[in-house]
């Protein structure tokens, strides 16, 4: 393997430190890190020759890639959270060594065959004090907004223990590594989307399993509301009203259930619909639809308004999102 030079929007993700200096190697792999991955602060042991290597594939709606490296550990701290801003969820599973993974005042110890998930909008730490094989994914958070409010009482906890998924995700995944390079990209958009519901049953399972205290049934209720909002997202009368009669709280309760997340439902719904209309149009199974015809699909009824929206979202028309915008902006 070469060392990394494509850009962050590239498909492939592909780097090594054999054959570099020993001097670059540390240097050259926290660059690879914070390029094809997440901006974290590596740190070497300070005992061993340093060798790393990852391979993967990154796709609009996530990354997959294998890691080999030598012991060291990495920190997710504040000042990356500042420069990247990057809202994304990043699952470790550990196919040999052992790991150490450490969010919101929990640690956990992951042997082969475990994973866990952390959350890049907060700081988080790993360790590996042994030679150690990984596949990492790395999921846009809106991707799973409607499992958000539950997700921080999972991180640094083991998906292993928390129910039987994990086991079949994690087979599903080591294949998945594998075949993805060499697919067209039609197939492995259609493949991670598949994995992505995997994935999601897989923390639904783990939310599920993982105490409620009783200042959080109010977020209990906001993920209710959302998981209603993912299954009548397209639906034009989606409105405060409706949900009110499907879930019986008032649409009071559920305004202010938004905006002790500093929105409104009208803005997040707004922005769900954006997001999943985003998808869509890089998807290319859909490329013989209209612009138009994508925007209706997802609950607009007005081109000059979706595009506006759109523009003001992505920062770029929908015509040009389709024709190369940077798809990982889906956050």
């Amino acid at each position: 393997m070469q060392p990394l030079t494509a850009e962050p929007s590239s498909r492939v993700i592909d780097a090594s430190t054999a054959g570099l200096d020993h001097r670059d190697k540390f240097g050259f792999w926290q660059e690879v890190v914070c390029k094809a991955l997440v901006d974290l602060e590596c740190r070497p042991d300070g005992k061993n020759p340093f060798e790393a290597s990852v391979s993967g594939t990154r796709l609009s709606m996530l990354s997959v890639a294998r890691i080999e490296a030598s012991p060291h550990r990495v920190a997710r701290l504040p000042a990356g959270i500042s420069r990247s801003g990057d809202e994304s969820l990043i699952f470790n599973f550990i196919l040999s060594g052992w790991a150490l993974a450490e969010q919101d005042g929990r640690s956990v110890l992951l042997k082969p065959g475990d994973g866990a998930v952390c959350d890049a909008q907060r700081p988080y730490n790993l360790r590996f004090d042994d030679a150690f094989k990984l596949i990492t994914v790395k999921l846009p958070f809106g991707s799973l907004s409607h499992r958000s409010a539950g997700i921080h009482r999972i991180t640094a906890r083991s998906l292993t223990e928390a129910g039987q998924m994990c086991p079949i995700l994690f087979g599903y995944l080591v294949g998945l590594s594998r075949q993805l390079p060499s697919m067209d990209a039609a197939a492995s958009e259609r493949v991670a989307r598949n994995f992505t519901e995997l994935l999601a049953s897989a923390l639904d399972e783990a939310i599920l399993s993982s105490p409620l205290p009783l200042s959080e049934y109010r977020a209990a209720a906001l993920v209710r509301v959302k998981d209603f909002l993912e299954r009548h997202l397209d639906a034009c009368e989606l409105d405060a009203t409706m949900i009110s009669a499907a879930l019986k709280l008032s649409p009071r309760y559920i305004n202010k259930l938004f905006e002790a997340e500093n929105t409104s439902l009208a803005r997040y719904i707004w922005r769900r619909r954006l997001e999943r209309a985003a998808i869509d149009l890089r998807d290319p199974a859909r490329q013989s639809l209209g612009i138009s015809a994508i925007a209706m699909a997802h609950g607009f009824n007005d081109l000059s308004h979706f595009s506006r929206a759109f523009r003001q979202r992505f920062e770029m028309s929908p015509r040009a999102y389709r024709l190369g915008g940077d798809a990982e902006r889906i956050a």
